[in-house]
């Protein structure tokens, strides 16, 4: 699926509290990443690369490897519960059993991930369903201004971009990417006795500079 957005020109006028909450719209909402679905998606790749999926035969046994370790860790736990029940009330006994409780948390978090990898290796093997669940989102503009202004609402600066294009995508696996492009920035200083009004300017390489080709 593909999602356009063509804004022609779009003008903001901002004190220093309306940027600070268009900043936090932008970077809390708009930008956000949850570090922890970043976290996960990055052990998922780590398995993909570990393991071949792709191979139901060799998936089944890495599977059925880790589920054997899991079964034996809750007999572990069982028999530690049954046969020192006394020990338990004790504090090595309980730092005996917490230790149990971990691993079996830990193997079942891995066994977990396994089937998500499983799935994920399998979707993205599948190239034409891949497509049609992909999302791409486009937006563009030519040009975007910001004009900041001071505490009696008079320029103070104003910042403006151009030829704006912005391409977001989000693939089966939740995995997302980001791609922003500017052609053109520029910064003025937004008073009338300005020496300097221009503050930021586009560079263009003469044509005979040595490094350009």
């Amino acid at each position: 699926d593909l999602i356009r957005v063509h804004i022609p020109r779009f003008t903001v006028s901002a004190g220093d509290e309306h940027f600070k909450a268009i900043s936090q719209v932008i970077t809390k909402l708009v930008l956000f990443s949850d570090p922890a679905h970043k976290t996960r998606l990055e052990k998922l790749e780590t398995l993909l690369f570990t393991y071949d999926f792709t191979d139901l035969s060799s998936a089944a046994k890495v599977i059925a490897n880790l589920q054997d370790r899991l079964g034996e860790a809750h007999d572990a736990r069982t028999a530690a519960e049954y046969n020192h029940t006394r020990r338990l009330e004790e504090k090595e006994g309980q730092l005996e059993l917490l230790k149990l409780k971990a691993h079996i948390f830990l193997l079942s978090e891995e066994l977990n991930f396994l089937f998500d990898a499983i799935k994920l290796a399998q979707d993205r093997h599948d190239e034409h369903s891949d497509q049609k669940s992909a999302l791409l989102l486009h937006a563009s503009s030519d040009e975007i201004s910001w004009k900041m202004l001071d505490d009696r609402r008079e320029l103070l600066a104003k910042l403006v971009v151009q030829n704006i294009d912005f391409y977001w995508l989000n693939r089966q696996d939740s995995s997302t990417s980001n791609d922003l492009s500017v052609r053109n920035l520029q910064a003025f200083d937004g008073s009338r006795y300005a020496m300097w009004p221009e503050i930021v300017s586009k560079y263009d390489e003469p044509a005979n500079h040595p490094l350009l080709k």
